[in-house]
């Protein structure tokens, strides 16, 4: 029988991944934890449910759809161990900087809704202040230094979390050519 062997790389990326769900796991059953420990009442009825569902399913369309994108258009994970070996621009990354972020914030909302955490909405606030925290600190640096001036021209063109609806300045620029 042959032996499988895992390179460091291919290690680290299944460590980033196992991280990932282990940050959903920990919110999710926290929120749980906290609303039975805080009893809050049933706020959320089936029409709460219905578009809780919904919006736990676009959240993680997004994030799929964007690890995707990391994977065939950027040729990399997300993870450090094997990053993008190029800069995804296209798709919900040409909206805004950090989608599979807003997948992420609206899946844990979503939940919320679906479910009845009421505490979930405790969390979330301290989960996307240390994601923000992390971007600006860690993850943008190392995209600026890893793609120089495309980079910095994407983070000129395309806002960091809230999309700018209408034309961008890539648009703009096309039609004065």
């Amino acid at each position: 029988m042959k032996k499988m062997q895992i390179n460091a790389k291919r290690l680290g990326t299944i460590a980033h991944y196992s991280g990932v769900l282990a940050e959903y796991v920990v919110v999710i059953l926290l929120s749980i934890w906290l609303d039975n420990v805080l009893k809050f009442p049933t706020l959320f009825s089936f029409p709460f449910s219905a578009f809780g569902f919904a919006l736990a399913a676009f959240g993680l369309f997004l994030i799929v759809r964007c690890t995707w994108l990391q994977f065939k258009a950027g040729q990399g994970t997300t993870g450090f161990s094997e990053p993008t070996k190029k800069l995804v621009t296209s798709g919900p990354y040409g909206i805004v900087r950090n989608p599979m972020m807003w997948g992420q914030f609206l899946f844990f909302a979503g939940l919320a809704f679906l479910l009845d955490l009421a505490a979930m909405f405790l969390i979330l606030p301290v989960l996307v202040s240390a994601i923000h925290t992390f971007t600006v600190i860690v993850e943008e640096p190392n995209l600026r230094s890893r793609f120089g001036q495309e980079w910095v021209d994407y983070a000129k063109r395309v806002p960091r979390w809230l999309p700018k609806l209408g034309r961008t300045q890539s648009d703009k620029s096309a039609r004065q050519s």
